[in-house]
């Protein structure tokens, strides 16, 4: 079998059929991939419905749990497996039809450890069609030198696909229990990758949910989301002293692309607290723990580099003089409970 597609599903009754659907319709024969759906303890009709698409398809299989979280549900994926590539999906998310050959092909024909390929953003569901029209020539590089080349690249699962040879030699797996649980997976794989492409190819759709974890604005969810992302940045400064540790000049480059992210992460952590209830003295609190490890103040010049518009440049200063934003912070919560002022 070449290929095992994961698709993650909890609660996703609005969106799993369109996922299923896009993964159906791929040019591949039924024989060559397989796609394993793994219920996290979802309460809601999602089941129902995958067991009903599934019924014309010998290559869809379900198998369930009690609710672990995306990390567990991937890392079961793996086990499960058969493929000689394994693809990771969100339930809520799609794929272009007719693209997946064309990423397979080529994975195969360059021996890959790893083939990144284009994400759309987007609030439509219906974009099947690809916008690429021809297919560009690829270049086979290794994964530190991508990353290097491009600071800026995404960190979810769903960009790239993975050879299962060379996932299960290296034994990186999926953190558990953790907030953006991909971000140092991902990290991982492409620094140790020897054989990495990047196909400029129109293939994921990633969907802007309003009903996201992200877009989440109870208190308790956002406390949660905060202490997330601080929890992040210590296990990329945990990630920053393994490379030290390695001691080899190519992989000492990457230190700067890990606090760029640490500081990314740092700087919408900020949004967070705007629109929490979190007082001063406990956002205080976070800041020390932080500065502890020099990850507050962030990189703010990295930030703008990328980020050129003028309110993050403005914001990024607001929030890396905490006198400052300790001075603001209540007229512009008001603002923004007031609807008057809009924030990222």
């Amino acid at each position: 079998m070449k290929l095992s597609i994961v698709v993650p599903c909890y609660n996703a009754e609005e969106h799993i059929g369109r996922c299923l659907n896009s993964l159906i319709n791929q040019s591949l024969n039924q024989a060559d991939y397989e796609i394993i759906v793994i219920n996290d303890g979802s309460t809601d009709n999602s089941i129902k419905l995958i067991e009903e698409f599934k019924k014309p398809y010998k290559n869809v299989t379900i198998y369930s749990q009690q609710n672990k979280g995306l990390g567990a549900v991937r890392n079961k994926g793996m086990k499960l497996a058969k493929g000689d590539y394994i693809y990771f999906i969100d339930s809520d998310d799609y794929l272009a039809y007719n693209t997946l050959n064309i990423v397979l092909d080529h994975l195969i024909k360059f021996n890959l450890d790893l083939l990144g390929f284009k994400t759309n953003e987007t609030e439509k569901l219906n974009l099947f069609s690809s916008s690429t029209k021809n297919i560009p020539k690829v270049t086979v590089t290794k994964g530190v030198d991508f990353m290097l080349n491009n600071k800026q690249h995404r960190y979810e699962a769903w960009w790239y696909i993975i050879k299962n040879e060379y996932l299960q030699k290296t034994g990186f797996q999926f953190e558990e229990g953790k907030f953006l649980e991909d971000v140092i997976f991902t990290f991982r794989i492409l620094m140790n990758a020897k054989r990495f492409a990047f196909l400029p190819i129109d293939v994921h759709r990633y969907v802007k949910n309003p009903n996201s974890i992200m877009n989440n604005e109870s208190q308790p969810h956002l406390r949660k989301l905060i202490a997330g992302y601080v929890s992040l940045v210590h296990r990329l400064n945990n990630l920053t002293n393994d490379v030290l540790e390695i001691k080899d000049s190519e992989y000492l480059k990457i230190i700067e692309n890990i606090k760029y992210t640490s500081s990314l992460n740092t700087y919408f952590m900020f949004y967070k607290l705007i629109r929490s209830d979190i007082s001063i003295k406990n956002i205080n609190k976070i800041l020390n723990n932080l500065n502890k490890i020099n990850a507050y103040p962030f990189k703010r010049k990295s930030i703008a580099e990328v980020y050129s518009h003028y309110k993050v440049k403005i914001s990024a200063i607001i929030f890396n003089n905490r006198w400052l934003f300790y001075v603001l912070l209540y007229p512009i919560r008001l603002l923004y409970k007031k609807q008057l002022i809009r924030l990222p």
